[in-house]
């Protein structure tokens, strides 16, 4: 009986496992991101998060003490996430996106390109 229900239970495991991860991956880039970047949210000097395709808009109400170092974290989880490349841009807590303004470049206080290997260019100080 034992190794019944063990049988059973392996192989409703192996038949299960593809599936979670075609879930995963069916997922669309916004909700990936948001997942991966929710730690974000815990910073007081953030303002907002947004996500649009393979770019992330952070708010910042004020700049902290290690203001270049958390956008390279944020790029570089965001990208290891993704499995793509993605674009942080960090905002003044002043600036607005309108939807209809998702692909434009809006002013920034700077801007951090990472694929998953590496950071591409990174312009925050």
């Amino acid at each position: 009986m034992n190794r019944k229900v063990l049988f059973i239970v392996v192989v409703m495991l192996t038949l299960w496992a593809p599936l979670n991860v075609e879930a995963r991956e069916e997922r669309a880039p916004w909700q990936i991101l948001d997942e991966a970047l929710t730690y974000l949210r815990a910073h007081p000097e953030v303002a907002w998060v947004k996500f649009h395709e393979h770019k992330v808009f952070v708010s910042w109400k004020s700049r902290p003490k290690h203001f270049k170092r958390i956008n390279r974290i944020a790029a570089r989880k965001a990208a290891h996430a993704l499995h793509n490349e993605v674009i942080i841009y960090s905002l003044p807590s002043n600036e607005t996106l309108p939807k209809e303004l998702w692909d434009y470049e809006p002013p920034f206080l700077c801007k951090t390109v990472a694929n998953p290997q590496e950071i591409v260019e990174s312009n925050c100080r």
